[in-house]
């Protein structure tokens, strides 16, 4: 065999070999919908913990919020603004505030998928809320069931405000590792654009967030590759 030849040979060998990883489309996903912090009351689901002292540093800029407050939460995801409107979910963790400076809080939750195709699987999430800042960016660090492995952003911003109170828009986008835990042909859910979980409340008309991945892509490069490797050696190379 001809050292050219050979070498041709190696190579798709190696092709043959390569990790399905490297054939395979991560899938992506977006999910839109809102959480509701909710201190006050008979029944909150924000619960303050830990109360920092008071001082003259920046985070006061919010009235009787002080550096080092810790809240412990579990509070309610639905799909529009509205707290009546159809439950995704819960956020649960806690949140400080870690600035001596400004009022910014080190947030650190679950969210909990409770209905849906994403009943029981979660996303965790974590970062810094500057509470003045229109726009905050936090990043998706894993997740489980079916976003296992997830990694991406979440887009937070406060819908409204009453007293204590917040509601807090979420826009998340995540990738999954491409193993397959994401359904791209699952029917369409409000959680991912497609329903009344815009922040119009009128939809989208957005088809599902989740990236077609090409099914056994390596497996038909594989079949092709082991075919003209078969070719060439009948052929005496």
């Amino acid at each position: 065999m001809a050292p050219t030849s050979l070498l041709l040979l190696q190579m798709l060998l190696a092709l043959a070999c390569t990790p399905a990883l490297l054939w395979a489309a991560e899938p992506d996903t977006h999910l839109h919908f809102f959480l509701h912090d909710v201190l006050s009351g008979s029944n909150p689901t924000a619960v303050q913990v830990i109360k920092g002292p008071a001082s003259s540093s920046g985070a006061n800029a919010i009235p009787g919020l002080n550096f080092g407050d810790t809240t412990v939460v579990d509070d309610a995801l639905t799909e529009t603004s509205s707290a009546t409107s159809a439950a995704v979910g819960r956020a649960q963790g806690f949140y400080m505030v870690s600035s001596l400076s400004s009022p910014v809080l080190m947030v650190c939750v679950n969210l909990v998928f409770t209905t849906g195709d994403y009943n029981g699987s979660t996303i965790a999430v974590i970062g810094s809320d500057d509470v003045m800042a229109k726009e905050r960016e936090l990043s998706v660090v894993g997740g489980t069931g079916r976003f296992r492995m997830a990694t991406g952003y979440v887009l937070w911003k406060t819908s409204s405000m009453s007293g204590p109170d917040a509601t807090v828009e979420l826009d998340v986008h995540l990738t999954t590792s491409s193993n397959g835990t994401i359904n791209a042909s699952a029917p369409v859910s409000p959680l991912d654009g497609g329903g009344k979980g815009a922040a119009d409340g009128s939809g989208s008309s957005g088809k599902s967030g989740a990236a077609a991945r090409p099914v056994g892509l390596s497996g038909w490069v594989n079949a092709c590759v082991v075919g003209v490797v078969l070719a060439l050696v009948g052929r005496g190379w």
